[in-house]
């Protein structure tokens, strides 16, 4: 059965559209629409691209999909999707929607390979619901608990991010980032209120954001007059950092992390489970997910690494297919999304009359230019599927040198200075360099740097002490673990800093001649798509 999962909308709340297509149980392509649109988060948009991109891949047609699944119980918008379908691919396959958290809850309990797991889903609101305590156990998902809107711990972070003078459901984790050059010196319980396995968001604070209601645009303040009287301050967009900011960010992360382990101990003694997964917006919170992860009751976490609103595309599909009786794949890698062959990407270049050269070591080609100090784009095979480059559309440098952070953020990213970078490094190795309780594929959980060996990394090691590790595995990306064995081979650290394939502002890279933009409009020295090596003249 050839089952389509899209997310996104056409309302102005509706964001992350993306595409997901189950093939018999097995996931062989999603991809956010944003990566086509350059629209960062495809705000207000239906996934037409995303769409193209998994039936061309597939080399199928409209026709050959048996079931559309959608990620919200809006049955009333079924005539609407019906006429966009038809109207762009030639016809609409039979219908499915699916409630917006519980496909946040498939995505990551099916995706996790888990028997027996608690599933904690929490976001801003989807289907006027915002937060969800769940069992999996086998093929069935029992809701325990659930939060409505405006009782949100997406709400909360919102209030903090636009306090803070940033754009919500955008940049929150710049604060997640910022937070950990403050201390939580301020008491947020007036905010915040917290009670064993509860929360309660003072609706007082909250602007225009009601159950039943349309949220006020992107644009306008969520937080009320009466939260400025007790914050004492709005930072406006362009003014200078303080200690003052640092501090209230750390105190809103240390309260959430409060709120997600009370809500999962919680849940931990209603079901017994000592597994977790986590999905929804304010699962990409790495910070949080730290939190969870040290947690004595948990074993085992699996954060959906398209945790946000595109990963209720794959949750979807995965929803309907159990529903059909399918038997679901196992989930194995994040490299799902399209591609372009040596001859498009040389097609390309020869189109925009670049220099290159060809290659029949790309691997060793970036590992020699890491090693001599140079800042390197990296387009290989697949995109990924969320948020992190996963080293198929990244920039890598040397983490060994201690101004390289500041090098990137500057000459190449153009953004905040306090924003840090990820470290990969080879899955067999982790274990010398960070405090791992197992494989960390996908960036979506903070850890501890050991000190023994955190030296060696100055540029990926946060200003807390920690990091945001990928651990990459020579089974699920073969290249770029040759690429990463080729600069141990050379620096004796097997780790490389690791950040997407984009400048401030920007969806990550999808296309060659993006990647080349990409390359001649910033600070990067070199890029290697596929075989062909673009270099900048020293």
């Amino acid at each position: 059965m050839n089952i389509l999962g899209i997310s996104g909308g056409v309302m102005q709340g509706n964001q992350d559209a993306s595409a997901a297509l189950l093939i018999d149980g097995e996931l062989v392509f999603a991809q956010e629409e944003e990566r086509f649109t350059r629209l960062k988060h495809a705000v207000g948009a239906l996934p037409e691209n995303a769409i193209a991109a998994a039936l061309g891949y597939s080399n199928l047609n409209m026709t050959d999909i048996d079931l559309l699944a959608f990620h919200t119980e809006y049955e009333s918008f079924a005539e609407k999707l019906e006429r966009y379908m038809t109207h762009l691919f030639g016809c609409c396959p039979k219908l499915r929607f699916v409630n917006h958290h519980r496909a946040h809850a498939a995505s990551a309990y099916y995706a996790s390979g888990f028997k027996d797991s608690m599933i904690f889903t929490t976001d801003l609101s989807g289907d006027g619901v915002s937060t969800t305590l769940s069992h999996g156990v086998d093929s069935d998902i029992r809701e325990i608990k659930r939060y409505s809107k405006p009782q949100s711990l997406g709400v909360f972070y919102a209030l903090i991010t636009q306090v803070l003078g940033f754009r919500r459901d955008s940049d929150e984790y710049k604060v997640m980032g910022m937070a950990s050059y403050g201390n939580p010196t301020r008491d947020l319980s007036w905010l915040l209120r917290l009670e064993d396995g509860h929360y309660e968001l003072d609706e007082s604070c909250i602007s225009r954001v009601r159950k039943g209601a349309t949220n006020p645009s992107k644009q306008e303040p969520m937080y009320s007059d009466a939260m400025l009287e007790k914050t004492g301050f709005v930072r406006r967009k362009g003014e200078a950092f303080n200690q003052l900011h640092f501090d209230f960010a750390s105190s809103a992360q240390h309260r959430l992390n409060q709120a997600a382990v009370s809500l999962v101990r919680w849940l931990h003694r209603e079901t017994g489970s000592r597994r977790l997964c986590v999905a929804g917006g304010v699962g990409l919170n790495c910070v949080m997910n730290q939190a969870l992860q040290d947690m004595p009751e948990i074993d085992e976490l699996f954060v959906q690494p398209a945790a946000s609103d595109s990963g209720t595309a794959l949750g979807a599909a995965y929803t309907a297919a159990i529903q059909e009786g399918e038997t679901l794949q196992p989930f194995e890698h994040a490299y799902l999304g399209n591609e372009f062959n040596a001859d498009e990407i040389l097609e390309t270049i020869e189109t925009l009359g670049v220099r290159s050269r060809e290659t029949d070591d790309p691997a060793g080609e970036a590992a020699r230019a890491i090693s001599e100090g140079k800042i390197v784009g990296w387009f290989q095979g697949r995109h990924e599927y969320g948020p992190r480059a996963l080293g198929a559309r990244s920039i890598l440098a040397d983490p060994r040198r201690e101004d390289m952070k500041d090098r990137i953020n500057v000459r190449v990213k153009f953004r905040e200075e306090f924003r840090p970078f990820a470290p990969s490094v080879l899955a067999e190795r982790g274990q010398e360099y960070f405090e791992l309780s197992g494989q960390l594929p996908y960036m979506t959980v903070t850890c501890d740097v050991k000190k023994a060996n955190g030296d060696q990394i100055p540029s990926v090691v946060h200003v807390d002490d920690t990091a945001r590790v990928q651990t990459v595995s020579s089974s699920s990306s073969p290249l770029y673990h040759e690429l990463i064995s080729g600069v141990s081979a050379k620096t004796g650290v097997p780790v490389v800093l690791n950040t997407s394939y984009n400048v401030k502002g920007q969806p990550i890279v999808n296309t060659p001649t993006q990647a080349i933009g990409t390359l001649y409009g910033s600070g990067m020295d070199a890029a290697i798509l596929g075989p062909y090596v673009l270099e900048k003249p020293n």
